[in-house]
């Protein structure tokens, strides 16, 4: 344990080791103004994340660890998915990834599609392919954060932010694609419609074709179509008012790929390439979202914003879902298929308003809000199942695809609401001392899942210079659930109350280079109380179980991150996490840590501007062994993994062609990634990628 603290200390120290030659520099020219330059090499830090505290408030007065991923590293990067941006934050884990989503842990706690995912401040149902041609930022906000936003697990939130509308008029062609023969091609627009500029747009279109190195006992790769499509505009009705309406839509069809299985020896049975899925497995999904939001200055020191949106999500699946973690048989190479089509249908609604303000009382600075939000979710799907069948391993037999109707299906329905108001007051005592205080009621309506709850939040922070803040904070979460349903359970109809969060976190935050480079460190607990239980009864003659709660999960870590610019030349985005998860108290995982939840963690990512049109990337990811099961029975190898890349803008008609060349793990290494209840990814093995992009 004490080696792996010392790691992380030595890694931070490799890289803020170069800040000892400016150390001098900044303390003598902290107090000069200082202009930044926009160039082609876009730097990394952003002061402000507008959903931890839901208003415009500098990250070094907010009481909480945050971390913003600025589009400048996803552009560097070549990042297509979710998942390549968060790995730049070593306090997310990514689990399973199959065809069409990814699954994420923060500080070790999952993050529910549901619930811990916004986009725009919004609650956003993210279990689809989400569109990263549309991401301007990703802000990762750590700990509960029910107060602002309600029902959610205590690890955090994710917030996508969205590219937004422009005044000035411009145009960007880009494309990007990998030695597997994937090809993305995007173009994205903005600019003012009429002269006074008061009406302004943003258009994106991407098309992807992608290509995975994996393939099918047949020999072919899958492969995956994905379209996507947004326009958003804004809309000054005054000086004071302003309308915004956003719209996308996004198509995918792909095929199907349930991840690896690992024998007990660590190896990939049936090698890394081998997808267990049959070739005729496909996914076909749809999203569309499309809302407004409206922002009135009503005096100098108030303002109200309120959103709405709506989100329309349909999928149909092809499965063959093979049985591979518990019926396949090593010796004959046979294992059982379970095909099912399905279609799925979700729908929500989500609304919000804010009421934002600054009032002097007793010689103190508050800067208040007040807000509420409400949610409307809504799914349906229709399941029909075929016969089972065989497939073997050995001799690479495909079965066939049964005609299978939905006359014959089982139907499900599921709905809730919830809605929440809350007040938060920023008081800012003197030059030193501000405090945060915070309470919110919350609300869900649902068969058999009544559930309200009141939350609140404190927190401290100290500046001891301009530049720096050190803070503690107390916040929860709650995850409401329902009665038991179950009438085979010895507690039928039982309500079952919240599971709650609890977490209490002391941090600092320091900005050096005249506010250039900002360090950032959190030590934190989190409790998980009241998790459900289920203990089967073998000789009760009457029930087959009971249902109880009364679990701990707790989570205890310390978090070190870095970001922004060493010199004009030199910026990087760095973290590193420390993590002792477990089962505190659980009929069945007692002393057990999580599934796929690493000790240690880090990540390391600088970009060498070694001149104005020329720039070197270079990457570090690290994860230590996790556990692939909660029943740690099988463990995952700790690995590192490089990455390396190159830019070079290359005058052309008077602009700059902007190329991207990047290598993924470089060095080829192998490594298992994230997964779930047995399926494993494997880590993709070293991988070309190119990116070209060209704006007039």
């Amino acid at each position: 344990m004490n080696t792996k603290v010392k790691l992380i200390s030595a890694i931070i120290a490799i890289i803020l080791q170069p800040t000892s030659a400016f150390a001098a520099d900044d303390k003598t020219d902290k107090d000069i103004e200082v202009l930044t330059v926009i160039g082609k090499h876009a730097h990394y830090k952003t002061d402000e994340a507008h959903a931890a505290m839901r208003s415009n408030v500098s990250l070094l007065n907010t009481p909480q660890a945050v971390t913003v991923i600025p589009v400048e590293v996803m552009d560097d990067q070549l990042v297509v998915t979710l998942g390549e941006a968060l790995k730049n934050d070593a306090s997310v884990s990514i689990g399973r990834v199959t065809t069409d989503r990814e699954r994420f842990s923060l500080r070790g706690f999952t993050l529910e599609e549901s619930t811990n995912l916004l986009k725009n401040g919004h609650q956003h149902f993210s279990k689809y392919r989400l569109p990263m041609a549309l991401i301007d930022n990703v802000e990762v906000l750590k700990g509960p954060s029910s107060l602002l936003y309600g029902q959610s697990t205590p690890g955090g939130l994710v917030n996508l932010v969205t590219k937004k509308p422009t005044y000035d008029p411009f145009a960007e062609l880009s494309v990007k694609g990998d030695e597997n023969g994937s090809l993305r091609m995007g173009l994205d627009v903005g600019g003012s419609v009429n002269e006074k500029k008061t009406i302004r747009y943003r258009a994106i279109v991407e098309k992807e074709d992608n290509k995975n190195w994996r393939e099918y006992q047949d020999g072919s790769a899958q492969e995956s179509d994905f379209l996507v499509g947004s326009l958003m505009t804004d809309i000054d009705l005054s000086e004071d008012l302003t309308l915004s309406f956003h719209f996308d839509s996004s198509d995918e069809v792909a095929g199907q790929d349930s991840g690896a299985l690992v024998a007990a020896n660590g190896n990939v049975i049936g090698g890394d390439k081998l997808i267990w899925d049959m070739p005729w497995t496909k996914i076909d999904a749809q999203s569309q979202n499309y809302g407004a939001d409206i922002s009135y200055q009503l005096t100098d020191n108030w303002q109200i914003d309120a959103g709405y949106n709506n989100q329309h999500n349909e999928r149909e699946r092809w499965e063959s879902k093979p049985q591979t973690q518990d019926d396949f048989d090593p010796e004959t190479g046979i294992y059982e298929n379970k095909p099912y089509d399905k279609l799925e249908d979700w729908k929500q609604q989500a609304f919000y308003f804010d009421f934002v303000g600054s009032v002097e009382l007793a010689g103190m600075s508050h800067d208040l809000l007040a807000g509420g939000n409400y949610l409307k979710h809504e799914y349906s799907s229709l399941k029909v199942k075929g016969d089972k069948q065989q497939a073997n391993l050995k001799d690479g037999n495909i079965i066939l695809h049964q005609a299978l109707d939905y006359a014959d299906a089982k139907a499900k329905d599921e709905s809730y609401k919830y809605y929440g108001i809350f007040t938060q007051d920023l008081i800012t005592m003197n030059d030193q001392w501000q405090a945060l205080l915070g309470i919110r009621f919350d609300k869900q309506e649902k068969i058999d899942a009544d559930n309200s709850s009141i939350l609140p939040k404190f927190g401290l922070i100290y500046h001891p210079s301009e530049s720096a803040s050190i803070y503690a904070n107390y916040s929860e979460s709650f995850e409401p659930q329902g009665d038991v349903t179950n009438d085979e359970d010895a507690n039928f109809g039982l309500e079952l109350d919240p599971v709650k969060g609890i977490m209490v976190e002391v941090g600092a935050k320091w900005e050096l280079f005249s506010g250039k480079l900002r360090f950032n460190a959190a030590a934190f607990d989190i409790k998980r109380k009241n998790i459900v239980l289920e203990v089967n009864l073998e000789n009760n003659p009457d029930f087959e179980m009971i249902t109880t709660q009364g679990g701990i999960q707790r989570h205890k870590g310390i978090e070190l991150g870095v970001i922004g610019e060493i010199n004009e030349d030199v910026s990087l985005i760095t973290s590193a996490m420390y993590l002792d998860a477990k089962y505190d108290a659980h009929n069945e995982y007692q002393g057990n840590h999580p599934e796929d939840v690493p000790q240690l963690t880090a990540s390391t990512w600088l970009k060498y501007s070694i001149s104005e049109d020329v720039a070197l990337n270079f990457g570090a990811f690290y994860e230590d062994d996790r556990y692939a099961d909660a029943k740690n029975s099988l463990v995952k190898s700790g690995y590192i993994r490089f990455d390396a890349g190159l830019s070079y803008a290359v005058p052309l008609a008077g602009n700059d062609l902007l190329v991207r060349l990047n290598v993924e793990n470089l060095f080829d290494k192998d490594y298992l990634a994230g997964g779930e209840n047995g399926e494993i990814n494997v880590g993709k093995p070293r991988t070309v990628k190119f990116g070209l992009g060209y704006t007039f």
